[in-house]
């Protein structure tokens, strides 16, 4: 499209920008008041005022009936304190899912850093936005994707925003790093410690560190304990008896009470000898995600200050307790490595949980065999459930257990008629999608015409000319799957034999031998919410239980043979009902003796 990139939105700028001086192109305002509208709003901090979020959707309504649009049908696609350097952002997904099912025409935004504030994802949404035809303008920075050198602009301003965010980083981290050399606190502190609010001489207000006496007495206490012999797990349990309030202790996390991980993290904090070190690690956000991952600094750009003032654990008893730490470490290595238990020897690790807690089965290793326990139970004893399960007998029953089940008339009968309902509705759902493509085709040939008018009257811009071929190339995609669809609707649907349906569970036990790892994955993907629940009786028989989802195995034996089961079936989806083989359902639970 022809015009400048910059224009009037607003008679209220603060300042005089070539924003205020050029007027808006005359096809972005006949867009924006005839077409739909989809507007993005973000806020990034849980500090910052909620009605942002309404400000900046007030201001591109304002924008939309300057021009002589409805702004009532605006639609509003807000994200509340979420950053701008991911792209996890529900209404970020919402947006852009609405410009790929061509539900949005044009999309307004204060500026473009609401949109990111990544250059890569900034690219990647640029892309997509062009493919769709639908134009980005960013009201206050007076930027439009769609114009004559939208592209430069759009890089130019998104690496801006990169650049903002990185100096914001290191003016925090500058900040912090003065604080922490001045012996004020920087954050969360470990269990024993507290802050107290003082001014300092700038008239700041900042947070001193100092000694909890009561909380520094309980940490003696755990350092006596495990001097005197006692094990991690066993100082967690005794404190949870004795109903000691934990480091966690108030807080969301739903396991609450003393760890043995709890224990041992504090035995090895150098801040209970008096050794401060900051910068010894930062968190780098993982690349397109909200998820951070702890990475180590450099040695020299660790910041260690001794401050013997808060030495909570005396020399000696510290020097002892960490002689103790390296004896036991050097017991439980090998060759100078860690000896790991390998968790892939075992089919049902990650499989098994206790059905008190929801705790995840742990393995330990005994004289001759291996065990199944609680780990919850373990470490913390605030579960109750205290079995012990030797690995090799659960594994030998609840294999067969499965398989039994599934084998059965009554278990081959009920997969059978599971399938029965989805081939019913496969074709109506196949149907649905071709519809659906259609009409998808029908926007896309209409873009192309637009287009295509736009060169007939001598717009032949690059952006035009590449918006084009890109649109071309969608409608020949589009084209094509509606074939394949067609094609697939017209093959005849077939019920699939007994022994297709009993081939993947035969040998179950001899593949979990060959290949437990793959196996493991497998029974998750059989089972629903990818678990089976252990649980001990009144009378001290152990029980597994669990439901199995018979489309999720007929899918993954048909993967190869039949397209058409794996690709619309989904084995997760609530609306297959599992076949269950706890007791009361028509297949009895697995039971092993102590």
């Amino acid at each position: 499209m022809p015009g400048a990139t910059c224009f009037t939105v607003s008679e209220s700028n603060p300042s005089p920008s070539k924003a205020d001086e050029d007027p808006m192109d005359p096809k972005i305002a006949q867009k924006i008041a005839t077409g739909r509208v989809g507007v993005y709003a973000r806020y990034s901090s849980d500090l910052q005022n909620e009605s942002s979020i309404d400000d900046q959707a007030r201001r591109a309504r304002e924008a939309v009936a300057r021009v002589g649009g409805d702004p009532a049908k605006a639609i509003i696609f807000p994200d509340f304190a979420l950053s701008g350097t991911s792209m996890e952002r529900p209404g970020l997904e919402k947006l852009l899912r609405a410009v790929d099912e061509g539900r949005i025409d044009i999309i307004l935004t204060e500026d473009v850093s609401r949109i990111s504030r990544d250059m890569g994802d900034a690219a990647n949404i640029f892309k997509r936005l062009q493919f769709a035809g639908v134009p980005l303008i960013g009201l206050s920075d007076g930027i439009d994707t769609s114009g004559k050198q939208g592209k430069l602009t759009y890089a130019f301003k998104s690496m801006m925003a990169e650049w903002y965010i990185d100096e914001l980083r290191e003016r925090t981290l500058r900040g912090l790093e003065g604080r922490a050399l001045a012996g004020y606190a920087t954050g969360g502190l470990p269990f024993g410690f507290k802050t107290m609010a003082v001014t300092d001489e700038r008239g700041r207000v900042v947070h001193e560190i100092a000694i909890d006496p009561d909380a520094a007495v309980l940490v003696r206490r755990i350092f006596g304990l495990y001097l005197d012999g006692k094990s991690l797990s066993q100082i967690a349990k005794l404190l949870n008896r004795e109903h000691v309030p934990s480091p966690r202790s108030g807080s969301k996390h739903k396991r609450m009470g003393w760890g043995a991980s709890t224990i041992r993290a504090m035995l090895y904090n150098e801040k209970y000898a008096g050794v401060w070190r900051f910068k010894e690690r930062e968190w780098v956000k993982v690349p397109g995600t909200n998820k951070r991952r702890p990475k180590d600094r450099a040695p020299e750009d660790v910041i260690t200050v001794q401050r013997p003032e808060l030495r909570i654990v005396h020399k000696d008893l510290w020097d002892a307790v960490r002689a103790k730490l390296a004896a036991t470490k050097k017991q439980y290595t090998k060759n100078g490595k860690q000896s790991v238990r390998n968790r892939g020897n075992y089919v049902l690790s990650g499989v098994l949980v206790c059905d008190e807690c929801g705790t995840t089965l742990t393995v330990y290793g005994g004289s001759t065999h291996r065990y199944y326990k609680c780990g919850t139970h373990r470490s913390k004893g605030t579960c109750p459930n205290d079995m012990t399960v030797r690995e090799d007998i659960a594994r030998t029953k609840i294999l067969a257990m499965i398989r039994d089940a599934l084998m059965s008339p009554e278990g081959i009968a009920h997969v059978r008629r599971k399938i029965a309902e989805h081939l019913r509705d496969y074709a109506k759902n196949l149907d649905q999608e071709i519809g659906a493509r259609r009409e998808r085709l029908v926007r896309t040939e209409q873009r192309i015409k637009g287009l295509v008018s736009f060169i007939a009257d001598g717009d032949r811009t690059d952006a035009v000319v590449s918006g084009l071929r890109d649109l071309e190339a969608g409608a020949k995609t589009e084209r094509a799957e509606i074939e394949r669809l067609v094609a697939d609707s017209h093959q005849p649907l077939r019920l699939p034999s007994i022994e297709e349906i009993t081939r993947m569970v035969f040998d179950l036990e001899a593949r979990a031998t060959l290949d437990p790892v793959k196996t493991r994955a497998q029974l998750q993907r059989w089972h629903k919410s990818s678990v089976i629940r252990v649980r001990k009786r009144p009378d001290g028989v152990v029980e597994a239980f669990g439901d199995l989802l018979p489309l999720a195995i007929l899918s993954e034996s048909n993967d190869s043979k039949d397209p058409k089961m794996s690709k619309h079936g989904n084995p997760g989806s609530p609306d297959y009902r599992a076949t269950s083989f706890v007791a009361g359902a028509g297949f009895e639970p697995a039971t092993f003796g102590l």
